[in-house]
């Protein structure tokens, strides 16, 4: 299992808040944990490094986009995993992992080859009315659930997650004729947010749901907000939006003692 980070100097503030939570709350953690970033050189990266163990995946400034960073990254693992999960910087662990659900997913995967991937967090999670594949679990379903597939927090097959990369990153090329500069190109991969759009997901659909292929999330149990503890991964998630940290995740850094600011 890889545990895969990836990151850019604007958010490495986050990385020990991040990295640190994990250890607190999943010490008995043996999957490899990776911090991929253009920037393997700051200080702050050599500090995960020396202190966790944490691996480096070292891009190229040409592949620090958003969804060029991970096609990047994903490929460079040479397919040396049986397992991946993406995430980012600010989707933060704030209880103990539940990791028979998470051993579960995994048993699944080894069981049944038509599964690509499996969500771990609830939130956005699966329609009610999604054929259960097992306690917990449900089968997506592209005619009733408008998020087929996230950016976090979902343990995937290293093939079609990088085949989901790399043809996005083609796509996008398709959708956003340039010539853009590497900045141009940063800044409207992230406005298109594939994983929040029609767009996206339909791409998602035709890709990686149309020839018998299964993805599966973890079911939400209520509608209220906390309804994300109540996951395998129990997390708090987005803090940072539009650019600037949000006030509860500076509470957490310092209640946890990893201070944001």
């Amino acid at each position: 299992m890889a545990y895969v980070i990836n990151t850019t100097p604007k958010y490495f503030y986050l990385l020990p808040l991040h990295i640190g939570l994990i250890y607190r709350y999943a010490p008995l953690l043996k999957w490899d944990i990776w911090i991929a970033t253009e920037k393997p050189d700051h200080p702050i990266i050599e500090a995960m490094r020396n202190k966790y163990g944490v691996k480096i995946m070292v891009l190229e400034e040409k592949e620090s986009g958003f969804l060029a960073s991970r096609a990047a990254t994903f490929r460079g693992f040479s397919y040396g995993y049986e397992f991946i999960i993406p995430v980012q910087e600010d989707f933060l662990l704030e209880r103990f992992p539940d990791f028979t659900a998470i051993e579960d997913s995994m048993g699944m995967m080894e069981r049944d080859t038509s599964i690509q991937s499996i969500r771990w967090m609830p939130c956005p999670g699966p329609h009610v009315d999604d054929v259960m594949y097992s306690e917990g679990w449900k089968v997506l379903d592209a005619g009733r659930d408008a998020y087929l597939f996230t950016f976090q927090l979902c343990i995937w097959r290293p093939t079609p997650l990088v085949q989901w990369y790399t043809r996005l990153c083609l796509q996008f090329d398709i959708d956003n004729p340039g010539p853009l500069t590497a900045e141009e190109r940063r800044i409207l991969e992230i406005r298109a947010n594939y994983a929040e759009n029609r767009q996206g997901q339909r791409y998602f659909h035709l890709w990686h749901m149309s020839g018998g292929e299964k993805h599966l999330a973890w079911m939400r149990v209520h509608k209220h907000p906390n309804a994300v503890y109540m996951s395998p991964w129990p997390y708090r998630p987005t803090a940072v939006v539009g650019g600037r940290i949000e006030e509860w995740a500076i509470e957490l850094g310092k209640r946890e003692g990893f201070p944001l600011v």
